[in-house]
């Protein structure tokens, strides 16, 4: 009885002991668990709370603890320490013959490698090696997590296509897994990439539905970072009022959490909505405390962002010179970021705003070679991709033919052992033959097929203005300049004289009013304008002419082989089409009228012609003068002929005094019911 009695209380003892040992374990799982979710907003303090979780901690669960703490060095950008962690992670799980820890490690050193050390070569076999362990696994975090990450792996390989069937396939693994943040996870990226190919109403759904996860989980950090998802969705849809709300929200969360390293950033994001609906005073005040918080913590990057908006503010309060060395600096140190092209439009849109045009140009042009020169990366990324993909069907093309080739032999000795059987072998195998050669030709062609249509959809991609339909700059750099206009040297003449490319005239098209278009109806009108406008204006126009949306507002038009008469025809039939009849609104009627600008090329086959650039300045400087003028007409060069150095000039310098001078002489073309000339045009 006594041994009886002693050998239940040690069981229960043990019961004890194991319970507790659960309890421990679940403990350790779920605080793991929040500082990975929070690891984004408050990393140092992270990286705390990770320091103080390891300790007594050995074997699986110190691996998870160097995974979680690869990721915050990773949020914190020490690339060292990130790589070192997620090492350490590597050897425990090889160690151990853990294969979710090492697939886990093998991603988390990934990311390092890819965004630090731009070793992207040796990131993409760490995500494929960790991808085959994941496959294998009953982990839906870590599944979710391996499919996330081929979908980035495929985004920067140019096929944004693949990046969209990886994250949907993990947003699929995450909900079937019942993971919430795993699902967070997926939704995450699923909702940036949608945003990005322009499924705007889908990736606003899935930030829906992220918010309400992270609600239901309540994890602070998780929400921050739903809601800056939010933002970046709802900015890159074009809802400024969403994105602005969910800024704030995330700020006002940041803040409460005192996360002060993650709340630079947004901060200067908010000066840029608030400069966007024009509050200025708003707008510095969160600069100002962005680039406070920024310098306090030592975020670089954040110092620049803050710097940059903060000088655009000075530039709308009219300190012209201290906000124009502000936004150059932190510029020059930003220039590499992804939203680099949208801070100069942002920079070039503040100086034209406070009546330096000059200067807003050059800050645009140098927006459109930027863009140019990442239109064209990516393009050489997408042929990159569409190459591996050739030669992974080669490979497999070459595998079929080797075990063809191995099935040849094998009849072959079969067939010396068994001569009656000769030619019923020798003719299957020769049927086998023609459906292979068959298939792989229809795999072939199917191949050229698909990267035709490819390449005709980034070219149709890249030379076409998405709102209106017209060509864009990109078409006319690289297709109308090279084709049509001359420059010096008999080489040049004589391939203008074979092809017909005498004369010519640009014509530079402005839309009267249209900021107050804007202003007082609202973008969604002006966007209806802006495609009326082009719709008449193509109609207008020849077949051969070539018609482009040079930049918000404006035209250019190139009408090859005509002379000034024929241009001022042109115009007057544009000004009519434009201003002849009222523009449909849903509840109105409006009024539109355009200005025009117009300088010739020289009808003489043996003239140089000036650069293009020349030509569209003079258009512009017409176009200046019809505004001036009144708007509603047309103003331009009458004759090509007298359009030397000097006299580019002196019109450069001022339009009006040249023709006053007999530089040279101007033609004005009335629109409908335009008001008389004024003298001074």
């Amino acid at each position: 009885m006594v041994v009886r009695r002693i050998l239940l209380g040690l069981l229960l003892v043990c019961q004890a002991a194991v319970a507790r040992s659960g309890d421990v374990h679940e403990d350790f799982t779920r605080d793991l668990t929040v500082i990975r979710e929070e690891a984004y907003v408050m990393p140092r303090a992270a990286l705390q709370r990770l320091d103080a979780l390891r300790r007594g901690h050995t074997g699986r669960e110190l691996g998870q603890v160097l995974v979680v703490t690869s990721r915050a060095y990773w949020w914190m950008k020490d690339k060292n320490r990130a790589v070192d962690a997620a090492l350490g992670a590597e050897r425990l799980g090889r160690e151990l013959h853990d294969d979710d820890l090492l697939a886990r490690a093998m991603l988390s050193h990934a990311y390092a490698l890819s965004m630090f050390v731009h070793d992207q070569e040796a990131a993409r076999r760490l995500i494929q090696g960790a991808a085959r362990l994941a496959a294998d696994s009953a982990d839906p975090y870590l599944k979710t997590q391996a499919l996330v990450t081929q979908g980035l792996l495929a985004e920067e390989d140019g096929d944004t296509a693949g990046g969209i069937e990886f994250v949907t396939r993990a947003v699929d693994v995450a909900r079937a897994g019942a993971d919430p943040d795993a699902l967070q996870m997926a939704l995450r990226e699923q909702a940036r990439l949608l945003a990005i190919v322009g499924k705007t109403t889908e990736a606003l759904a899935r930030t829906d539905e992220m918010i309400a996860t992270a609600r239901a989980r309540g994890i602070a950090g998780q929400l921050a970072h739903a809601r800056l998802s939010e933002y970046g969705t709802a900015a890159r849809a074009g809802n400024l009022k969403r994105a602005e709300a969910a800024l704030k929200a995330a700020v006002d969360i940041l803040e409460q959490l005192h996360a002060r390293e993650r709340l630079a950033v947004p901060l200067a994001n908010l000066a840029e909505l608030y400069m966007q609906s024009r509050r200025f005073g708003e707008a510095e005040r969160a600069a100002v405390a962005a680039l406070r918080i920024s310098r306090a913590v030592g975020d670089d990057y954040g110092i620049q962002l803050a710097s940059f908006e903060l000088g655009l503010t000075r530039i709308y309060f009219r300190n012209i010179a201290e906000g124009r060395s502000m936004a150059d600096k932190a510029l020059e140190a930003l220039k590499n970021d992804d939203q680099y092209v949208r801070m100069l439009l942002n920079y070039g849109h503040a100086l034209g705003q406070v009546g330096f045009g000059e200067a807003a140009l050059t800050i645009y042009e140098k927006a459109g070679s930027v863009s140019l020169a990442a239109w064209r990366k990516e393009k050489q990324l997408s042929y990159e991709a569409l190459q591996r993909a050739w030669d992974n069907q080669k490979k497999q093309s070459e595998l079929a033919a080797l075990h063809h080739e191995s099935v040849l032999k094998a009849a072959e000795l079969q067939n010396a052992r068994r001569q009656r059987s000769l030619w019923v072998a020798l003719c299957a195998t020769t049927c086998i033959a023609v459906v292979l050669i068959g298939f792989l030709y229809r795999r072939v062609a199917k191949a050229n097929k698909s990267l035709r249509q490819k390449n005709d959809q980034l070219f149709l991609q890249s030379t076409r203005d998405s709102l209106t339909g017209l060509f864009n700059r990109h078409y006319f750099y690289e297709q109308v300049v090279p084709h049509h206009h001359r420059k010096a040297g008999a080489a040049s003449e004589r391939r203008a004289g074979a092809e017909g490319r005498t004369g010519g005239v640009f014509l530079l098209m402005d839309i009267d009013r249209f900021k107050s278009i804007n202003d007082t109806l609202g973008h969604g009108a002006g966007d209806v304008v802006l495609k009326n406008v082009a719709a008449r204006l193509a109609a207008t126009l020849r077949e051969q002419d070539v018609l482009v949306r040079w930049g918000g507002e404006e035209f250019l038009a190139y009408l090859p082989g005509i002379g000034t008469d024929e241009a001022r025809q042109v115009c007057a039939r544009v000004l009519a089409a434009v201003g002849g009849a009222p523009v449909a609104l849903d509840d109105r009627a409006l009024d539109v009228t355009i200005s025009i600008g117009f300088c010739p090329k020289s009808l003489i086959p043996g003239d140089v012609d000036p650069d293009w650039e020349q030509l569209v300045h003079l258009a512009d400087l017409c176009l200046y003068a019809a505004k001036q003028g009144g708007r509603n007409r047309a103003v331009g060069i009458l004759d090509a002929a007298v359009l030397a150095p000097h006299v580019i000039a002196a019109a450069d310098a001022d339009l009006k005094r040249a023709a006053a001078d007999g530089v040279l002489a101007l033609a004005t073309v009335m629109g409908p019911a335009a008001p008389p000339v004024r003298a001074a045009a």
